[in-house]
């Protein structure tokens, strides 16, 4: 009986799950109401949420909680609920930007999801240090990863962005003080179905200590030019040498309990 129970505990540890989960958050938080300063979840700061709206009239941007499914996929938790931004016509932008309660360090991984439909004006993402973006996830006619304040090395980037419901997986992993990976993958209801976008961004100064999604200047206000996004994480990973040895300990527990029975 001991040793199934340890068997069952080296599993659990190598799983995943296992990983030290210090920041999380999701739309169901908020109800019906997501405010400029609110703050659902733990581990984040408060919500900045910036945009020109015109009050009734040219330009209409803003923000909402609703269900992504009316314009694009479904990333959806509670009762149909994602994050939502759109920003129409031409010089319209919506911004919503968080801080982390404690900037990321080595082995901390910031992952979430989104979702985008038509690839008419921009909306995408932003990891900052303070207001310098270093990394960057645009769709604007087609879609692209760049860095504006580091270098960004790509090994994958096939996306054909040709327009069309996207739903997204967004996984930045830091390595070091000054480096970062990056994975933009499609997923579903099934889970993963591929890679399309992959590498590192180096030569990073200053905390990685905040992040922004944006829109901008779509054509019209029509739910599949909204960007959605949902379910916000900030979790420790293992290093790779802890994460074998912990593996190792799972297949010895495993032949020990065979050699029980």
């Amino acid at each position: 009986m001991k040793k199934t129970l340890l068997f069952a505990s080296f599993i659990a540890l190598t799983s995943t799950g296992a990983f030290a989960l210090t920041a999380s958050d999701d739309a169901s938080n908020y109800g019906s109401g997501w405010t400029d300063g609110s703050n659902g979840g733990s581990g984040f700061g408060l919500w900045s949420l910036n945009n020109n709206d015109g009050g009734g009239i040219a330009p209409f941007a803003g923000n909402f909680i609703g269900d992504s499914t009316a314009g694009a996929g479904d990333i959806n938790t509670g009762a149909s609920q994602s994050f939502g931004l759109y920003a129409n016509p031409g010089a319209a932008f919506s911004t919503a930007i968080r801080s982390f309660s404690s900037a990321l360090t080595t082995n901390d991984q910031f992952s979430f999801n989104f979702a985008v439909n038509f690839d008419n004006g921009n909306k995408g993402f932003n990891l900052r240090t303070a207001g310098d973006s270093i990394f960057n996830f645009n769709v604007g006619s087609g879609a692209s990863v760049s860095s504006a304040n580091a270098t960004l090395n790509a090994t994958l980037a096939t996306y054909d962005y040709g327009g069309g419901d996207a739903m997204l997986e967004a996984v930045l992993t830091v390595i070091s003080p000054s480096s970062i990976n990056y994975l933009i993958r499609r997923v579903s209801g099934q889970g993963a179905q591929g890679d399309l976008f992959t590498g590192s961004v180096t030569g990073i100064t200053g905390s990685i200590d905040n992040f922004e999604l944006y829109v901008s200047g779509t054509d019209d206000g029509s739910a599949q030019n909204n960007l959605y996004f949902n379910n916000l994480d900030v979790s420790v990973v293992p290093e790779p040498s802890a994460y074998g040895l912990l593996a190792g300990l799972a297949a010895l527990a495993f032949v020990m309990l065979r050699r029980r029975v």
